[in-house]
């Protein structure tokens, strides 16, 4: 059927079946979302709102609308690895073009959610007056948001940009998000951000598809993540989960997985076995009171200490120490 119809419009227009029904291949490079994308679509500023996520991602949402539909296609916004949701609020046709080819002309109904991959560099025409609700999701925030809330891995939003859902979350979660942009208090960013972060687990949710989460699980930590993660607790005995897994580019929970894939044991047993080992040198080469070395040895306290201690050895701090001393004194008294 959008076959037939691209060859239509192409008779239509007079232009050559195969060919764009673009001419000149318009970019405008910026982010798809706010002032920039009002610009594409020759509107004012429109208001706009940017969430800033876990791990240095962001969400963002705009609010769309125009009582003048535009005379030509927007201008490509370039290849940008993240999707447009987009909520319609008024029945239009749109002609649509994806990597510069004519793709098909669409209804879009009122109060359903368009999905729309803008790797696929997305250009418009609408041909009726218009209102939206456009939400920005960076494919980088969507892994990570998964990633974070143990989600299974997030793959894709493998939706056709011409299929409409009729998904009552989104909508109420879109027209919330244009109440709060016509009745602005001083917690609306606060209220934005929360409606951001629920239309993302709603979007993984519904929409998602991903890869198996034991496949990826498996495979542990690269090489250089795993020497890293040991230089740090073998440099740093109180070096937190969080710092370790920043460092290796992954999040608490994955990293925590990751570690325990590659060497058998979670990251807090491996910790806590070196320092237990930095501990036992330490009552073994120094005269260190034991509360000191506990707190060298990054323990919150001498009974925390003494407690890991003789899980791990068998018997006290002090205890070794004395077993220590004992044997060495009767290995000297016997060379003697």
């Amino acid at each position: 059927m959008a076959s037939f119809l691209a060859v239509l419009v192409c008779a239509i227009r007079g232009v050559p079946i195969g060919k764009t029904l673009l001419t000149g291949n318009r970019t405008s490079r910026g982010p798809a979302y706010g002032a920039h994308l009002a610009e594409c679509f020759g509107l004012p500023a429109v208001p706009t709102h940017v969430h800033h996520t876990l791990q240095r991602g962001m969400l963002a949402v705009s609010e769309l609308k125009s009582r003048v539909p535009p005379a030509d296609p927007n201008p490509s916004l370039g290849y940008n690895k993240a999707y447009q949701v987009i909520v319609q609020f008024k029945n239009i046709r749109r002609e649509l073009w994806l990597n510069g080819r004519f793709t098909s002309i669409d209804a879009l109904r009122a109060r359903e959610t368009y999905v729309v991959d803008l790797r696929q560099e997305p250009r418009v025409l609408l041909q009726n007056p218009w209102h939206n609700v456009n939400f920005h999701m960076p494919i980088t925030t969507l892994k990570a948001y998964a990633e974070q809330n143990d989600m299974p891995v997030f793959a894709d939003l493998a939706q056709p940009p011409t299929i409409g859902h009729d998904d009552p979350v989104m909508r109420q979660l879109a027209r919330a998000v244009s109440a709060a942009f016509a009745h602005r208090h001083q917690a609306s960013g606060l209220l934005l951000d929360t409606i951001l972060d629920a239309v993302c687990a709603n979007v993984l949710g519904r929409y998602g598809t991903s890869r198996s989460a034991a496949s990826v699980r498996s495979r542990g930590l690269a090489p250089w993540q795993e020497r890293r993660a040991k230089e740090l607790m073998d440099e740093h005995l109180d070096v937190s989960m969080s710092k370790l897994a920043e460092e290796c580019g992954l999040s608490v929970a994955h990293f925590g997985r990751a570690f325990k894939s590659s060497t058998g044991i979670a990251p807090h047993q491996w910790q806590l076995g070196r320092r237990v080992k930095r501990a036992q040198a330490l009552l073994t080469g120094s005269s260190l009171p034991i509360a000191e070395i506990a707190l060298k040895c990054g323990f919150s306290s001498q009974s925390h200490f003494a407690t890991a201690f003789k899980e791990n050895i068998g018997a006290s701090p002090g205890r070794w120490r004395q077993l220590d001393l004992g044997g060495r004194s009767s290995k000297i008294d016997s060379d003697n």
